[in-house]
């Protein structure tokens, strides 16, 4: 994956999440969040769009970029941002930290299957070391 050292990161996030077919649009979501977040003159802008691009450094070679990508860009979401703008994407919701006691992430989580519960575990210890609190 390319990542375009001559772009900003908000640029370059603009770029490939367009540049993709994911389900449910979440393209149209991630879209939707980082305008919102520049329309806000959000100081999480920046270092979301950053968290993306690192994250998908961080993934195995034949791994899909998407859920590092996504992961990474919503990292930084409130609740109520996580429930407004990932409602039909939970993958990317259970990375979330602040989602990690919600009810329906976690009912959601005792029921996937083996694959899904590595890929969550990979993406949430990548998160970890990429964000030290």
């Amino acid at each position: 994956m390319k990542h375009h050292p001559h772009m900003t990161p908000v640029d370059w996030v603009k770029r490939i999440n367009r540049s993709w077919i994911v389900h449910n649009n979440l393209n149209d979501r991630a879209e939707a969040w980082v305008d919102y977040l520049r329309d806000k003159n959000d100081p999480r802008l920046d270092p979301s769009c950053q968290l993306a691009r690192a994250m998908c450094d961080e993934r195995e070679p034949l791994d899909d970029p998407k859920p590092w990508f996504y992961a990474g860009l919503f990292h930084f979401a409130t609740r109520e941002e996580s429930k407004r703008f990932l409602d039909t994407h939970r993958v990317t919701k259970a990375t979330v930290p602040v989602m990690h006691d919600d009810e329906g992430v976690k009912l959601w989580i005792n029921r996937i299957s083996v694959e899904t519960r590595e890929l969550l575990d990979r993406l949430k210890g990548a998160l970890e070391e990429r964000v030290k609190d």
